[in-house]
């Protein structure tokens, strides 16, 4: 499955790397400080979108400043979805079953 380097979330470039996350027990993480979404490289390609389709909505979250709420208001957090996670979700799906 091809993946992407990078996605746009929110008008920002958030880049898409694959490490070995083994010892650590992940699938994958956001990092809001690095904008990057790290896959674990041991994924298979359902995993992968899985993971990937959390992390994009991790990434929106902070990127919209939902992720910092002391308290998550339904209404903030379904503009987030609506507004930034599924066009960049789209996206991206466009980007990866095109190639």
């Amino acid at each position: 499955m091809r993946i992407p380097k990078t996605i746009r979330v929110a008008g920002q470039t958030v880049r898409i790397l694959k490490e070995d996350l083994s010892d650590d027990g992940l699938f994958g993480y956001y990092s809001h400080d690095r904008k990057v979404i790290i896959l674990s490289k041991h994924l298979k390609d359902q995993q992968i979108m899985q993971t990937l389709r959390h992390e994009l909505m991790e990434a929106s979250l902070c990127i919209s400043g939902v992720g910092f709420c002391e308290t998550f208001e339904q209404e903030a957090v379904v503009r987030c979805m609506d507004e930034v996670f599924f066009p960049a979700w789209d996206r991206l799906n466009k980007r990866t079953s095109s190639g």
